[in-house]
């Protein structure tokens, strides 16, 4: 399985632009969070860059800080914008069942079927006023993904990871036997010129705002990442 992947673009188009020359027909675009260049406001009526990605073509990408609103028409007028799934396995919609984001999403290239699941930071803890005010509940990822990750593991030939959550946190999880094969790391803004391995998993990370972008050949069972960092700057 032939990948793109970027993180932390932060309304940066140069891994985009340069796209074409990377990408196969069958490749899978994928993205870590923080896409848009400040947090998401209202007052920004159009974010360029989710169009950019949407007509790309990406599967999927995580709930950076930066796409996370209290404004549920401000994630579904987002999410209009960018017409692929934005995932946070981490968090809840109290409220709302109409919600703007998912925990995971399927993918399938050729016979292989692969779950991507996405998390975003925690803003607030359980139960706190922030939570009674709003109507959104941050889960700790720790608690939420093993089960998660195991149930996708049954089904699936593989799992990705796509980690708003920081290159040390992601380290951890994969330290304390995630069972993913690939965590695909953002918002520490960590460069990893190689991917970082814990047993089979492999955790990469592109930096920040567009300066690389990582191209990645995954194989079942594979013990080694096929993996090559391009520099779009």
């Amino acid at each position: 399985m032939h990948l793109l992947y970027t993180n932390d673009l932060h309304n940066q188009v140069g891994p985009l632009s340069h796209m074409s020359r990377w990408r196969k027909p069958d490749s899978l675009l994928l993205d870590g969070g923080d896409a848009i260049a400040g947090s998401n406001t209202a007052w920004c009526w159009e974010e360029p860059i989710l169009q950019w990605m949407r007509r790309l073509g990406y599967s999927a990408m995580a709930m950076g800080n930066r796409e996370f609103h209290y404004f549920r028409w401000v994630q579904r007028w987002r999410e209009q914008e960018r017409e692929f799934p934005l995932l946070a396995c981490n968090l809840e919609d109290l409220l709302d069942h109409r919600t703007s984001f998912r925990p995971w999403v399927r993918v399938q290239r050729g016979d292989l079927r692969v779950a991507v699941v996405g998390t975003t930071p925690v803003q607030y803890p359980v139960e706190s006023f922030w939570e009674r005010r709003t109507g959104f509940r941050f889960l700790d990822p720790f608690q939420c993904l093993p089960p998660l990750i195991e149930e996708l593991k049954a089904t699936h030939d593989g799992v990705f990871l796509l980690s708003h959550c920081g290159l040390q946190s992601d380290l951890k999880l994969a330290d304390q036997g995630l069972g993913v094969d690939l965590i695909l790391g953002a918002h520490s803004h960590d460069l990893t010129a190689e991917p970082v391995y814990r047993g089979r998993t492999a955790v990469v990370q592109t930096g920040s705002h567009g300066r690389y972008l990582a191209e990645m050949e995954w194989e079942p069972g594979r013990t080694r990442l096929g993996w090559t960092l391009h520099s779009c700057s």
